[in-house]
This record gives structure tokens, sequence and C-alpha cells, in this order.
């Protein structure tokens, strides 16, 4: 299992979908607000559920980019 462990996710609707795609970052990425503490390079597991469908899809990733507290 990854150090940063497993984050669950839902995005709801399609605006929420682009309001957390990040599509500037090669290979595809998306912002996941989250109050964990995590270091660049972390590798986390996402159980990941989108809109009407049910499954929880286990998607890989490593973070990128940390937005500093307050801002």
């Amino acid at each position: 299992m990854p150090k940063g462990g497993v984050l669950p996710l839902t995005i709801k609707d399609k605006e929420a979908l682009y309001s957390a795609y990040m599509p500037y970052v090669i290979g595809g990425g998306m912002f996941i607000p989250t109050v964990k503490r995590y270091a660049l390079g972390d590798e986390v597991f996402l159980l990941l559920r989108m809109m009407d469908n049910s499954d929880k899809l286990p998607v890989p990733g490593r973070v990128i980019w940390i937005t500093p507290e307050g801002s």
C-alpha cells in the first residue's frame, strides 16, 4: 500500500470533475482536497466514484502539488 494510504473521492457531477481536473499535468491529474498531510512525491491510492456510477475505481497516483495552508 502506498505511504499516503487510501483516499476516497466522489466526483458528483461534471462541474466537480472539471473543477478538479488539472489538464496541464502530463498524463492527467486531479486536485484532491484533503486534511491529510503529504509530501511531494508521496504515492497515494484513490478509490474514485464518478457521478452516477456506484463502482469505486482504484486509481494509483503521486502527489505533485501541495497548496499551503491558508491559501
